[in-house]
């Protein structure tokens, strides 16, 4: 454990000099912000409002994926073409997977700043609804726990090609996921990683709202969960095997 918390300060601490860390602040907070001041001068109900703003953040989450990724492989690639992740003593897995998880522990950070920082903002000022005091921590894993699937494939992206293709690929992403929310996401939705978050949000507020029927709700749970986790399995098993072989060579700009 040391050895490990040692490894991801020292992640940290290289990440303290880009935009990384202050865009999961920053966004967050933007965000916030915006979307109270919004509510605050719409008619929308309540529900809706969560709804819209669960929403957003799920279809937000591949493209700052994306630019987050990209500026992460970029700042290897720019510190010796990337002889500093793979040119050490240390296995190159390991060093893969502090960065993942240095990334994967601020996107947690950021989505529960965000969940519960717009809970605080709406529940004081502008709602009366009566949430589960658990609410907006079960939004915030919701949104998060799809995301290693999409860090894998990002990170993937960034390093083996361009931060064009990879932010390029989130907005791609977000476009499929916002199309998902929609009656064409409804039986492929499991299949486009995407839309995870986006799905299971919807469904965990149409369950505490008692307007969902409970036999389609439990069914697409249990095919959601088996498929995320064998795909999310497969993509991780995938993504650190190329990361082994990978010698290095990418396409520029």
């Amino acid at each position: 454990m040391g050895k490990l918390g040692r490894a991801m300060a020292s992640e940290f601490f290289k990440m303290r000099r880009t935009w990384i860390l202050w865009i999961h602040l920053v966004m967050p907070v933007t965000g916030i912000t915006i979307f109270l001041l919004y509510y605050h001068y719409t008619g929308w109900n309540d529900w809706g409002k969560i709804s819209g703003y669960m929403e957003v953040l799920a279809v937000a989450c591949p493209t700052l994926m994306g630019i987050i990724c990209a500026l992460a492989a970029d700042q290897e690639k720019e510190a010796g073409h990337l002889q500093n992740l793979f040119g050490v003593a240390k296995s190159r897995c390991f060093i893969m997977a502090e960065k993942l998880a240095v990334l994967l522990i601020c996107n947690l950070a950021a989505l529960f700043l965000a969940t519960a920082g717009f809970g605080i903002g709406f529940g004081g000022g502008e709602s009366n609804l009566k949430l589960p005091a658990n609410f907006y921590l079960i939004m915030a894993m919701l949104l998060w726990l799809p995301q290693f699937f999409a860090y894998c494939f990002h990170l993937y992206l960034g390093l083996r090609f361009s931060k064009g293709i990879t932010i390029g690929a989130g907005i791609v992403g977000s476009l499929l996921a916002a199309l998902f929310l929609t009656g064409m996401g409804d039986e492929i939705w499991i299949f486009f990683p995407c839309a995870w978050a986006g799905r299971f949000t919807m469904y965990y507020i149409s369950y505490i709202r008692g307007n969902i029927n409970i036999s389609f709700l439990t069914d697409q749970a249990k095919v959601g969960i088996i498929l995320v986790g064998l795909l999310t399995l497969a993509g991780g098993v995938l993504f650190f095997v190329w990361v082994h072989v990978y010698e290095g060579s990418r396409i520029e700009d």
